[in-house]
């Protein structure tokens, strides 16, 4: 079983996130806690995700520190379903999780592909909105920029906006300018 430990600090605002991985029959494990403040009150959202070998999402289950859960589940092919097996047809053609709260998520499409310098590559992701649990399909690009030792830098652009990541050997942000910085 291979596992690792990542802590983000939140640098938008006062929070963390403490991620593990884990692997077990060609299964990628990952469970999380991210806690920050939002509007003056603090946050809590636990999450896991379960990957396959090629880092395609199968499942996602989030509770926001509410009431309030998420579970849906994919085929690895674009296809989601919600926790009764109902078809989320909004989704189709989506292979990624997006969670708002946590840069992990851009770890999903960066670890699915071998990149070249300057390559770009456009995916649809199912984007969560933390903590109201909002989900819905969003484009987003990124552009391998270099590599330099063990870290690789990423253009990465959703929307209107635009950002360069970068991340370890093993695809986990290590910086996300003025939004996340990896502590440990």
């Amino acid at each position: 079983m291979f596992s690792r430990e990542v802590v983000w600090e939140n640098k938008e605002t006062f929070g963390c996130e403490c991620l593990k991985t884990f692997t077990i029959e060609n299964m990628i494990h990952v469970v999380s806690t991210v806690i920050y403040m939002n509007q003056n009150a603090p946050i809590q959202v636990d999450y896991q995700i379960e990957l396959d070998s090629s880092w395609n999402t199968k499942r996602l289950s989030i509770h926001n520190g509410r009431k309030d859960d998420l579970h849906i589940t994919s085929n690895g092919k674009g296809e989601w379903f919600d926790q009764y097996g109902s078809k989320i047809d909004e989704l189709n053609g989506a292979i990624d999780v997006d969670i708002s709260a946590t840069p992990f998520s851009n770890s999903l499409p960066i670890n699915r592909f071998d990149w070249e310098p300057n390559q770009k590559r456009s995916f649809e992701m199912v984007y969560i909105s933390v903590p109201s649990l909002k989900f819905q399909k969003v484009k987003q690009t990124y552009t391998y920029i270099e590599g330099k030792g063990n870290i690789q830098i990423f253009n990465y652009s959703s929307r209107d906006f635009e950002t360069r990541i970068s991340v370890d050997e093993k695809g986990l942000v290590i910086d996300y300018p003025k939004l996340f910085t990896r502590r440990y």
